[in-house]
C-alpha cells in the first residue's frame, strides 16, 4: 500500500507525494517481468536532496506565476516533486519515467495537490516514443548519474527543446563537470550554480547543510 509523505517549500507550502510501498513495486517488477536493472524502482521511490534543491530553485526563479502555460517536460520524475512544483507555479507539466508504476503515482500526487492539466509519459532516455511535441523546459534531478546516458539524454533535449529552449538539472557533481560538457556542448550553452539545502530535513533542530549543482542548458 502507498503512502503520502510531505514536503514544505517556500511560498507553495506542503506539496504531497505518493511513495508506493516496496511489495507493490515487487509485485509490479514480478508482473512486468522487469531485469536486474529493476533496483532503479527503488531510487525513484524516495525524496533526493536535489529533487527539493532544483524545486526551490524554481519557486526563487519562477514564483509566482512566471511558468504559467509553460510546457514542461519532466525526465526520470520519480516522486515528481519538480514537475509538481511546476505546476503550482502555472505551468503545465508532463511527467516522464521509465518505470510505469511511476505514472500511478504522479497521478495520484496531481490529484492530492489539486493540479488539474497534467500528462504522464513512459519514456526511455535511450529509445524515446511518444515525444511529438516540444517543451519550454526540461527538468530532471539525479539522471546524470552514469556517462552511458548523457549522449541519449543530449538527443533526446535536442529534439524536444527549440532555440533558446530550457533544461534545469540538478546533482551532486556525481560525474563531473567536463563529462556534462563534453556531452552537451556542441547544443547547449552550459552554465552552473551551487545551491545549498537543509538535509536531511528532521524534526529534531539539527540544521545540515547539503551542497547541489544545478546545470542550465539553453539550446543554441
Amino acid at each position: 500500500m502507498s503512502k503520502t509523505e510531505a514536503v514544505s517549500l517556500p511560498h507553495v507550502g506542503t506539496i504531497q507525494l505518493v511513495i508506493q510501498s516496496k511489495r507493490d513495486i515487487r509485485a509490479h517488477e514480478k508482473a512486468e517481468d522487469m531485469d536486474a536493472e529493476s533496483n532503479e524502482w527503488f531510487y525513484w521511490n524516495r525524496v533526493w536532496a536535489s529533487e527539493v534543491a532544483l524545486s526551490e530553485f524554481l519557486i526563487q526563479e519562477f514564483y509566482p506565476e512566471s511558468l504559467k502555460g509553460k510546457t514542461i517536460l519532466e525526465l526520470g520524475c520519480g516522486t515528481g516533486l519538480a514537475g509538481l512544483v511546476a505546476g503550482k507555479l502555472g505551468g503545465v507539466p508532463t511527467f516522464s519515467d521509465k518505470v510505469p508504476l511511476v505514472m500511478e503515482s504522479t497521478q495520484e500526487a496531481c490529484r492530492l495537490n489539486g493540479i488539474k492539466t497534467f500528462s504522464t509519459l513512459v519514456l526511455d532516455w535511450a529509445t524515446p516514443k511518444g515525444l511529438t511535441q516540444q517543451y519550454d523546459m526540461v527538468l530532471g534531478s539525479e539522471i546524470f548519474y552514469d556517462n552511458m546516458f548523457l549522449d541519449d539524454i543530449c538527443r533526446l533535449l535536442d529534439h524536444v527543446l527549440p532555440v533558446g529552449g530550457t533544461g534545469l538539472f540538478c546533482d551532486p557533481n556525481r560525474l563531473g563537470l567536463e563529462a556534462v560538457e563534453a556531452s552537451f556542448s556542441k547544443k547547449f550553452m552550459l552554465t552552473t550554480k551551487d545551491l545549498e539545502i537543509e538535509w536531511p530535513r528532521t524534526r529534531s533542530g539539527n540544521v545540515k547543510k547539503k551542497s547541489v549543482l544545478l546545470y542550465q542548458l539553453v539550446k543554441k
